[in-house]
């Protein structure tokens, strides 16, 4: 059992992200799809797991189960402390439920020449009670460099972590999460160039597909997913953080410059938790739907709360394809968009102001914190929000929660 401590190849996957270009082409205010959307109702939401501690920004697990990377060691040795291995890949063969592999800081480039490959592909999978977790052990030090116009990481078990790693590079996704009950925390995925083009292949920072969903994506920094692709809007394939199924919980997470939609649903998503995000800066902010491969009769049981969608080309937060019933989106700051919004669910204490960040920057290279005088400050709602923000901050500090991945 792990305890936490707190210290300083896929054509499946091509044709998920290709369709999605359809959605998006449909939404384009142009070829207006409002009339497609379905009425919503509000729904019951679901439950975040809390935090162990609220004092600093990287919580990470302990296990009596150790094993080493580093950027100096060689696949030869047995991946201890003192004689550790090269490569994440030779860390997993030696692996199993419950250890943690250990990435030391440094540059691990990796290489995924064409679209289907991956630099790393993981297989191996943990237990409910014993994830098998790849730590970065100084968060976003180990950095993982790609070339090619492949994927970076493909990790296809179940109960895996990847924690606190730092992504580029010249592909078109960093990771791909093909396994269930999966966790994506502190992660800075960035500079994704997506070199294949924007033609069919589709790209994204994080992509959670397979059929078993309850990923969470907790306190990334994302920034600039074919950024070269936002100023004209002409790109519908590559995104932020995609969900494909169900049951997964997206928070605290800085989600800005992609060529696409910053949080994006489609194919069988459903039953997603949005909250506490801050995106920016793209063709679309959040996208709540189902269609293609894998669709259902809609997605539904979708709470969407204290988000803030600022600045974005076409739409701030918006419905299309199959969409269910039970969506309630709750006490969202949503300004400086095209549009808005374009939903029909259960809109309630939505805002409709300037954020008033620190520092706004839209390449992200800006401070997204809240200024004093922010409209984002105890505007939230605290079903479902979570207990610290994206740098470990305790929530609530005021009389109620803040909107927006930091609590001021």
């Amino acid at each position: 059992m792990k305890k936490l401590k707190t210290i300083a190849s896929n054509t499946r996957v091509t044709s998920l992200l290709c369709a999605s270009a359809a959605v998006l082409l449909a939404a384009a205010p142009a070829m207006d799809a409002a009339a497609a959307m379905i009425t919503v109702t509000p729904s019951a939401t679901t439950t975040i797991e809390a935090m162990t501690t609220t004092s600093a920004a990287y919580v990470v697990p302990t296990s009596a189960y150790n094993l080493y990377v580093a950027p100096t060691g060689s696949d030869s040795n047995p991946g201890t402390q003192a004689k550790p291995v090269k490569t994440i890949a030779r860390a997993t063969a030696l692996a199993s439920a419950g250890y943690i592999i250990h990435v030391a800081p440094g540059t691990y480039t990796v290489s995924a020449p064409s679209t289907g490959s991956a630099g790393i592909l993981t297989t191996k999978s943990g237990t409910a009670s014993a994830h098998i977790t790849y730590l970065s052990d100084v968060k976003n030090g180990a950095k993982l460099v790609m070339t090619g116009t492949g994927i970076l990481w493909d990790s296809k078990g179940n109960y895996v972590d990847i924690l606190g790693f730092d992504i580029t590079g010249s592909g078109r996704i960093g990771i791909l999460a093909e396994g269930g009950n999966m966790k994506m925390r502190y992660n800075y995925i960035h500079d994704l160039t997506v070199s294949g083009g924007c033609n069919g292949g589709g790209g994204g920072a994080i992509v959670s597909t397979g059929s078993v969903g309850n990923v969470t994506m907790d306190s990334n920094i994302v920034k600039n997913i074919g950024y070269q692709w936002v100023a004209a809007g002409t790109c519908n394939t590559v995104q932020g953080l995609y969900i494909s199924n169900a049951n997964n919980i997206i928070t605290n997470n800085v989600v800005s410059g992609v060529a696409a939609v910053a949080i994006q649903q489609w194919h069988g998503a459903t039953a997603s938790t949005i909250v506490n995000n801050t995106v920016f800066h793209s063709k679309m902010g959040i996208l709540i739907g189902q269609g293609d491969g894998g669709a259902t009769t809609g997605s539904a049981n979708n709470y969407v709360a204290n988000n803030i969608a600022y600045d974005n080309k076409y739409y701030g937060i918006i419905e299309s394809g199959l969409v269910g019933g039970n969506n309630r989106y709750v006490n969202n700051l949503v300004a400086s968009s095209g549009t808005n919004w374009k939903v029909k669910g259960s809109v309630t204490g939505s805002i409709s102001s300037n954020p008033l960040f620190v520092n706004y920057q839209p390449n992200g290279s800006g401070d997204y914190r809240l200024s004093s005088s922010s409209p984002a400050i105890d505007r939230g709602n605290a079903t479902s929000a979570p207990k610290v923000d994206v740098n470990g901050v305790a929530r609530p500090r005021g009389a109620a929660f803040d909107v927006g991945a930091y609590e001021y």
